[in-house]
């Protein structure tokens, strides 16, 4: 086997292991979580994990960290959006779509351990890219004067804490009655606007 094909290999094998990892965390909570347990998923011995990983924590670091990417994909798109107001609501729909099409990422990252449980965004503490990124499209908005001036990481902080409580009860069935996902979508676009316009002063 060359090095090439090698390299692929291994690859390969990482990124099962995370996907198995995400699932089983998901699937079984942290008291099931174990090395053992992904590696029989992903059909490796439990010796090959660790040529990949230190341990579980590394493991599941490295499975935040890939939920991390893919979410602030999402996110960057609501830059191609024409005015300061329209990347901030787009945010808010970013927001939405990654919980909606990624809803193990999503639990992982938002819904259990993740690093928004162990890491919240606090004054005292450097945000993480994702949370900067809100940060900014909230100051931008007040430069335009399209939010009244104010503190924005606490803004930032109110409009996460309104998104993610909307989709978290969505993905944990609590807003059931509200219909299909696209007649959620309209309730929490129309919510999303009228805490932008109440934060408009």
């Amino acid at each position: 086997m060359n090095s090439v094909h090698m390299v692929a290999d291994r690859n390969d094998t990482k990124a099962r292991l995370l996907t198995e990892a995400r699932d089983l965390y998901v699937e079984e909570g942290p008291a099931s979580f174990s090395l053992r347990e992904v590696a029989r998923r992903a059909g490796v011995s439990a010796a090959a994990v660790y040529r990949h990983y230190d341990g579980k924590e590394a493991l599941f670091e490295q499975v935040c960290l890939a939920g991390l990417q893919v979410f602030y994909g999402y996110l960057v798109r609501a830059l191609e959006e024409a005015t300061p107001h329209e990347r901030l609501v787009g945010s808010a729909t970013q927001y939405l779509r990654f919980g909606l099409e990624n809803p193990r990422d999503y639990r992982v990252l938002f819904m259990g351990a993740g690093p928004a449980h162990k890491h919240p965004p606090g004054k005292g503490k450097k945000p993480d890219a994702t949370f900067q990124f809100l940060i900014d499209r909230v100051q931008e908005c007040m430069n335009a004067g399209i939010l009244h001036e104010d503190d924005p990481h606490e803004v930032a902080t109110v409009i996460w804490a309104h998104v993610h409580g909307l989709v978290s009860l969505r993905l944990a069935g609590q807003l059931a009655h509200v219909g299909t996902d696209t007649q959620f979508a309209k309730l929490y676009h129309r919510s999303t606007e009228r805490l932008v316009e109440g934060l408009s002063g």
